[in-house]
């Protein structure tokens, strides 16, 4: 007999990962419906003695949940596997209420997410075209797409259906060889239009490599010529893609949330320019096969070995990521980088020896670190984004400066810190011709004004407005630029620090441009590649 709801309820699969698990319930808690929605969650046992720990620790964390109409606590006394739980935790709620959303540990929610699952199964239920909802999405703009879309692909990352709809799905290894041994044309719609290999992971399930309930549910809706309901921005984020998930290895693959309210279409199919976008997405975004071959490889190498593939590896990407790096602009041979794809340097730029620039979350189209210009960045700099970091031009970095936008999670103590991530917000920017002096550390969310100076040594963890001199440790301001004088003026009072106009950022480039200037001259100070004894 079916509960009688008007909500339908969340059930969430939790397994040893208490950090992640932490922070879907806390993403889930600030949604608008949650104190009104019941939230199931199944919490699989162990597999092995060495993971008894981490699970207990999920099993005291989720007792502590509050902030839900009811919460239902099904702990399994022997491990089921992700698949099995899934597919019998939500055979057995759907069957009881007649819909069901469904979420794994390690999805971060909007606000928005649980009015649009529930508006989007009240206002589809009665269409049985539509099997599926989800509240990820393959865009996360409103140029291309502007309202909910239809594709006939399901999402694993967040989902939602009905009862009726899940009676279609089959767990049957028939179906799975009879798609791989399908028409070409009919595999090519599989696989989405060759932009996602899911004729490979049916090959994988069949053959007892993976486990996954997720290819017999799409397989089951591909059948049935089956859509699923996509928002036209992302209402979800996965958190799990750092190694630590079932099935999931590490990716730079990072989706960033806004809060928005999400438009309906009234279109219910699958539009083919929308197809074509997506399926586009999809195959920038999906790893090549020789990629995917450098994991398995990589996993079977000693320290050393991956050191050295790791190494020549990053000067391959180089060489396909060289039109991200601007004219007549120099990269010493010694610099260390992580993440070229989310990189762009503008022209006559230097960027010295030992330097490492590493973008910690990398996101497609999305430029992470951002050099402009005419900037120099000196020897053993550090560069490690968060959201981003953006040096505008004619910018001087020099020596030993640390500009740390990410800063490492340590929520939880009884974890390494070293495994829990880092934080993926903050944003540093620093103004046109800014001086960062030898040795200078920016810390978090900070705005360096154009035209300013940072002395050697300081630590700066709050912004420092346009036309100023900072010093120290926390850094403050100690002389501002008087443009009535035309000089450098020492100040007490930092309220008001500017008793003239000063040049606005776009006046003052323009300015700048029309001086001619070589920086590439620098690289003798730059690399030891140069100078007097060359």
């Amino acid at each position: 007999m079916k509960k009688l709801n008007k909500l339908a309820p969340i059930v969430l699969f939790v397994y040893n990962r208490v950090n992640h698990t932490r922070k879907t319930i806390e993403a889930l808690k600030e949604n608008q419906l949650a104190n009104e929605s019941y939230l199931y969650i199944y919490s699989d046992a162990a597999k092995t003695e060495n993971e008894k720990e981490s699970v207990d620790l999920v099993r005291q964390y989720i007792h502590t949940i509050t902030g839900f109409k009811e919460i239902i606590i099904i702990k399994r006394e022997k491990n089921w596997g992700l698949a099995d739980s899934i597919i019998n935790g939500v055979s057995t709620v759907v069957n009881e209420f007649g819909k069901v959303i469904v979420l794994e540990d390690d999805l971060i929610t909007s606000p928005n997410f649980l009015k649009f699952m529930n508006d989007s199964l009240s206002l589809y239920e009665k269409n049985d075209k539509v099997y599926c909802i989800t509240g990820y999405s393959h865009i996360n703009n409103f140029h291309d797409i502007k309202k909910s879309y239809f594709l006939k692909l399901t999402s694993s990352w967040s989902w939602a259906t009905w009862s009726d709809r899940w009676k279609k799905f089959r767990k049957d290894d028939k179906d799975l060889e009879e798609i791989i041994n399908s028409s070409n044309l009919e595999k090519r719609l599989f696989n989405f239009d060759d932009s996602l290999d899911y004729i490979n992971m049916a090959r994988l399930q069949l053959n007892k490599k993976i486990n996954s309930w997720a290819i017999y549910w799409y397989l089951s809706v591909f059948k049935q010529n089956g859509l699923t309901l996509y928002p036209q921005k992302k209402l979800v984020k996965n958190i799990g893609l750092d190694g630590s998930g079932t099935h999931c290895l590490y990716s730079s693959h990072e989706d960033y949330l806004e809060n928005f309210d999400p438009k309906f279409t009234d279109d219910i199919k699958e539009s083919t320019s929308n197809r074509v976008i997506i399926s586009n997405l999809l195959k920038k975004n999906t790893e090549t096969f020789v990629q995917r071959a450098l994991n398995l490889v990589k996993r079977k190498m000693s320290i050393k070995q991956k050191e050295i593939l790791l190494k020549y590896m990053s000067k391959l990407k180089l060489l396909f990521y060289k039109k991200e790096i601007g004219k007549n602009s120099y990269i010493d041979k010694s610099a260390h980088v992580l993440g070229w794809e989310s990189i762009s340097i503008g022209e006559n730029c230097i960027v010295g020896e030992d330097s490492w620039l590493n973008v910690n979350h990398k996101l497609h189209n999305f430029k992470s670190i951002e050099i402009e210009d005419n900037c120099y960045i000196g020897k053993r700099v550090t560069i490690s984004s968060a959201k981003k970091i953006n040096i505008k031009s004619y910018s001087l970095i020099a020596d030993d400066c640390k500009l740390l936008g990410a800063n490492h999670n340590y929520n939880n103590p009884l974890e390494p810190y070293a495994m829990t991530g880092a934080s993926d917000t903050e944003i540093i920017s620093i103004g046109v011709n800014v001086w960062l002096g030898n040795s200078v550390c920016l810390i978090g969310n900070v705005q360096i004004g154009h035209g300013s100076v940072i002395g050697a040594g300081s630590i700066v963890t709050k912004d420092i407005p346009p036309f100023c001199i900072a010093v120290g440790n926390p850094c403050k301001v100690i002389k501002i630029f008087n443009f009535d004088k035309m000089e450098w003026v020492s100040v007490k009072d930092t309220k008001n620090i500017h008793p003239s106009e000063i040049l606005s950022e776009e006046m003052y480039l323009t300015r700048l441009k029309s001086k001619k200037l070589d920086i590439l001259s620098y690289k003798f100070a730059s690399s030891k590649s140069f100078g007097d004894l060359i």
